[in-house]
Order: structure tokens, then C-alpha cells, then sequence
């Protein structure tokens, strides 16, 4: 992964790596501010020798560092911290006091540092106090001068002596818990967890998320990229040119671009679907039908989605009488149409049939999607998704192309190859991909019109020319009369 990309990551995932910087940062805080404060106190105990010259000076100073190290590690012998505790009175064994003290021997030097830790500054100050005043004692024992005969008397003076330099130290700041350290060692390990998590993530995530690796996977142009709108629960439709631009100019490229796909086709046949469901390809459908029906174009969407109609819902249309009805003989193609104050003209499925697939595949199926293609300049067929269900395989190799909808985020690259593939093994044309539901802040870096658009000359200024609105016939349900309702010009 080189820079770029890891930049990428972090664009996508920046909420996971700043949640784990901040986990980090609460958890340090948390630990530190639970933890017993700790105060230390400091004594010094400088060893050295009698003797007297100038040489024996020297071999004194020898000998004397080397009796410091002996000196340091005698410290901590439990006889002597037992003494420790009974002058200071505590309640405590050598055991617990052991952790608390450090005695080293400071290098260079003939000086032994004793170090004590206690969560009362006045204890640690005792303790190292006493500690100190042991050690002393201890090297008086142990250096005294051997006796000789019964004299009672030393026959010479102790080769080494400890003197305390100076009483021990008292700190009423503690020294651990160190907040500002490990609120900063916290954040950082946060931090380098979220970046790592973030990195790890991206790399086991084989869901689509750009148009490079769309088009990589699917062999296909990207004809255009819809943004995220968390309003399109409720208002699912572009209706309002001036309403929901960033969704209405994706539109707009998809319209303009399924214009180049055959310069010299005047009729397209399209079908909508996806690979998988809810990647939103029945609102796709319907606002690429609103989008081009703007244009003046004549634009019928057809719901062939036997097994889960909404096109009708999104339109607020019935669905009681459509598709079915015409392929039974039940009603003629012009009692099924209904009239969308869009412009948009629409069949829906009619009845649910218990073999979707069987009725898609017959011949007058073929017949029927000839005729809508002689009398529309558009037909815009939203079809069930590619790989639960054989039905778009089947009405796929009938129409002009197929456009794939994969959402971002979700649709696996796995997922669009096998979508892609499905379509291959019969005969279709993918005309196409749109990446849905992409976060704005990844559009930011495309654009609309440029990278994937080809402007929107090529409508010749028509396509913000609202029609006029017109008297056109609808039929009830059985088909036997009809009203007057508010349509467009043809």
C-alpha cells in the first residue's frame, strides 16, 4: 500500500481511526485517575575508605567501589528491611516492603541511592530515612576489625565506613501515575491502532468503493456516480429540478452518457438491475426515467419485477393491473399504461403470477417489448437482481443493454463479477455500471461532467424545458372507462 492509497483509507475510515484515538486517550485517563498516587523519597549513603597515603588512597577508592555494589544488593536482605519496618512502625512484611525500595549504586561513585515508594509521602520519607540509617549499621558490622586473643579492643580501625549524607528527601508531588504521559502514550496507541485497523480493514474489504475498482471488476464503463442522500427514504424522486441537485446532476450524466451507447440507435430498450438486493436499483430506474422524460422524450418504465414490485409505490401508481394483464389478454397495452405527472408513462406487473420466470420467457413477452419499442423513444425496465433470481437473465438478451447498479460499500467485488459473468452466459450487453450511495466526500474528487460525463450540450438546452402539461387518458382497473387527468405534450 503506498501513500496514496493509505490516504484513501484513512479518507474512508477516518471515524474508526479518530474513535480508537479517543478510546485510547479515555482509557488512559480512566486507568490513570484509578490508580493509587505514588510518592518517593531519596537517601544517600557514601562508603569509603580510612586508610591514609596517597597510594592507599587509590587502592582504597578500588576497593571501596567494588564494596558498593556488594553494599547495593545486601539492601534488600529481609533481615534488614524487618528492622525497616519495626523503626518505622508499619504492619507490613520484608515481602511487601521489598517492591517498594531500590538501592543502587550510582556509577563512578562510591555513593549507594536509596529510593522509596509509598502512596504517603511522610511514610516514604521515614522508610528511606531508616533504610539509609540500616545500611550504615549493616557496613559498620560487617567491615568492624577482627578481635585478636581475648582483647576485647579492635586491632585496627574498620577499613570501610558508611556515612548518610544528609537526611532523606520529602516530595509531596507523586511520581506515578504520570498523567500527561499516559494520556499521550493512550492517544498514541489509539491512534496507531485505529490507523492499523483502519489499514487491515481496507485490505480484507472486497466491497466496491471507487469507479477505478468498479470498472476493473465489471469490465465496463461507469456511466455515473449517485451520492448519498439520507433523505431518499422519504423523497425517493428528483421531481424538483432545483431540489436535490448533487442527485439530479448524477442523473443527468447517466442520461447524457446511455446517449452515447448507440449514437445510431433512435429507440433504446434498457434494462435496470443489479447484482444483489437494496442496492437501490428500482429508485435508479425510476429517476433515470423522470431524468430523460424531461427532455421531452417519450419514456415508458416498466416493473418487471415480479417477485418484489415498488416501482409503483415510488410513484405513488397502482400496480393492481399492468404487465400480467396484458400478457393474458385481460386488458390491451394502452388500458394497462398509467400517466406520472413526470412525464414518465408506466406499466406495472399487475397480479403476482406464481412462475415469474415462465411468463418472462414467452413469446409474447418478445412481442410485447417490441411494441413499446416502436412507440417509445425510451422503455426503462426495472428487472429483480441478477443472482437470486433467473428473470433478469432471461428478458436481459431481449432488450438493447443492461445497466448494473452496485452500491458502494456493499456490492462485493465477487458479487459484480458473478453478476457480469451471469449476463455473458446468455448473450447480453452490459452497456454500463452506477455506483450508488456513494459518500459525498469521495464524489468530491471526480466530479460530475468530467471524469465520467459528457456534459449536457448534447440536450440542446432542452433538458431544464419543464412540459407542457396536457390532458391524457386513464384507465381504471378493468379497463372499461377512463378519466381525465394532467399529463404532458407528445
Amino acid at each position: 500500500m503506498d501513500l496514496r492509497q493509505l490516504v484513501r483509507t484513512l479518507r474512508r475510515r477516518w471515524k474508526f481511526a479518530v474513535a480508537m484515538f479517543l478510546l485510547g486517550l479515555i482509557g488512559s485517563a480512566f486507568v490513570t485517575l484509578s490508580m493509587t498516587p505514588s510518592y518517593s523519597s531519596t537517601a544517600r549513603v557514601y562508603i569509603t575508605s580510612t586508610s591514609s597515603g596517597t597510594i592507599d588512597a587509590y587502592q582504597a577508592g578500588i576497593y571501596s567501589a567494588q564494596r558498593v555494589a556488594s553494599y547495593a544488593n545486601l539492601a534488600k536482605d529481609p533481615a534488614l528491611l524487618g528492622r525497616v519496618i519495626r523503626e518505622v512502625g508499619l504492619e507490613m512484611t520484608p515481602a511487601e516492603l521489598g517492591p517498594r525500595v531500590a538501592v543502587e549504586a550510582v556509577p563512578n561513585t562510591v555513593i549507594l541511592q536509596v529510593t522509596v515508594t509509598d502512596p504517603d509521602p511522610t511514610v516514604a520519607q521515614q522508610l528511606a530515612r531508616a533504610e539509609s540509617s540500616e545500611i550504615a549499621k549493616l557496613v559498620a558490622k560487617l567491615e568492624a576489625p577482627k578481635t585478636s586473643g581475648n582483647d576485647d579492643q579492635a586491632s585496627g580501625a574498620a577499613p570501610i565506613v558508611a556515612r548518610i549524607a544528609g537526611d532523606a528527601s520529602f516530595n509531596a508531588d507523586p511520581v506515578s501515575p504520570k498523567l500527561g504521559l499516559n494520556l499521550a502514550v493512550g492517544a498514541l496507541l489509539g491512534l496507531l491502532i485505529g490507523v492499523g485497523g483502519a489499514v487491515l480493514r481496507d485490505l480484507f474489504d472486497t466491497s466496491v468503493k471507487t469507479p477505478e475498482d468498479l470498472m476493473e471488476v465489471s469490465g465496463s464503463s461507469v456511466m455515473t456516480v449517485i451520492p448519498f442522500d439520507s433523505s431518499v427514504p422519504k423523497h425517493p424522486l428528483i421531481l424538483d429540478p432545483e431540489g436535490h441537485a448533487d442527485r439530479l446532476e448524477a442523473f443527468r450524466v447517466l442520461r447524457t452518457n446511455l446517449q452515447f451507447v448507440d449514437l445510431d440507435a433512435k429507440r433504446q430498450l434498457l434494462v435496470i438491475s443489479s447484482a444483489v438486493p437494496d442496492e437501490g436499483k428500482s429508485v435508479t430506474a425510476t429517476n433515470l426515467a423522470i431524468t430523460i422524460a424531461q427532455t421531452g422524450r417519450r419514456v415508458l418504465l416498466m416493473d418487471c419485477d415480479f417477485r418484489k414490485p415498488s416501482v409503483a409505490k415510488l410513484l405513488g401508481l397502482e400496480n393492481a393491473v399492468g404487465l400480467l394483464s396484458v400478457m393474458v389478454g385481460r386488458a390491451s397495452l394502452r388500458e394497462c399504461i398509467q400517466y406520472h405527472s413526470s412525464g414518465v408513462e408506466f406499466l406495472a406487473t399487475g397480479p403476482r403470477p406464481p412462475n415469474p420466470a415462465e411468463v418472462l420467457e414467452t413469446q409474447v413477452m418478445r412481442e410485447l417489448l417490441s411494441q413499446v419499442r416502436e412507440q417509445y423513444d425510451v422503455v426503462i425496465i426495472d428487472a429483480p437482481p441478477l443472482l437470486p433470481v433467473a428473470d433478469p437473465a432471461i428478458i436481459a438478451p431481449m432488450v438493447d443493454g443492461v445497466l448494473l447498479v452496485t452500491r458502494y460499500g456493499k456490492t462485493s467485488r465477487e458479487l459484480v463479477h458473478q453478476a457480469v459473468a451471469r449476463l455473458d452466459s446468455v448473450g447480453a450487453r452490459v452497456i454500463g455500471v452506477v455506483l450508488n450511495m456513494t459518500p459525498r466526500r469521495m464524489i468530491a474528487g471526480y466530479g460530475y461532467g468530467y471524469g465520467y460525463g459528457y456534459g449536457e450540450s448534447v440536450d440542446d438546452g432542452r433538458s431544464m424545458t419543464r412540459p407542457k402539461a396536457v390532458k391524457t387518458r386513464r384507465y381504471d382497473r378493468n379497463g372499461s372507462r377512463h378519466t381525465e387527468v394532467p399529463g404532458r405534450s407528445r
